[in-house]
């Protein structure tokens, strides 16, 4: 009990005024500069998965249209338009770009309003035809171009 009261008679200094300002100064300096590198990093984060939805949403546009033409009678291909002859439906399906941006299958008719979306906010789509050899290719809004080549199988002979 002794050494309280010779702590109160000794009437030692705590932290003065300026000290408490420096220290609070160099705390918020610390953690705003923290902050700031949080904040910088979240903004790559968002820019790199929106990056990766993007590679997964066209690998996923060209499974499903390899999984057509793969499924198919024949193909032809006409002004970045292909026709697939669906043997099991008897009929003709399109995969093409509408004027929305978006790839999609038109059921029985070119402009049929039966269709479905395969990938959606597009730039561009190509497809060019080499004797079996087909050549996708897909442009996205970012200005990302993505290209795959598939073995056609069955081609629609030419008259």
């Amino acid at each position: 009990m002794r050494f309280i009261k010779v702590n109160i008679r000794a009437k030692k200094r705590g932290f003065t005024l300026i000290e408490l300002l420096m220290v609070t100064s160099l705390i918020g300096i610390i953690t705003s500069a923290g902050v700031l590198c949080i904040f910088r990093y979240m903004k790559i984060y968002r820019q790199q998965i929106n990056l990766s939805k993007e590679n997964f949403y066209v690998d996923e546009a060209f499974l499903i249209i390899e999984n057509e033409i793969n499924y198919s009678q024949y193909v032809d291909v006409n002004d970045n338009c292909i026709m697939v002859r669906n043997a099991d439906k008897n009929r003709n399906d399109y995969i093409r770009k509408d004027r929305d941006g978006d790839i999609i299958i038109s059921y029985n008719s070119k402009y049929d309003f039966t269709n479905n979306n395969i990938l959606k906010n597009i730039k561009d789509f190509k497809a060019e035809q080499s004797d079996r050899v087909l050549y996708l290719t897909i442009e996205t809004k970012r200005g990302n171009i993505y290209k795959r080549c598939l073995g056609l199988e069955r081609v629609k002979e030419k008259d």
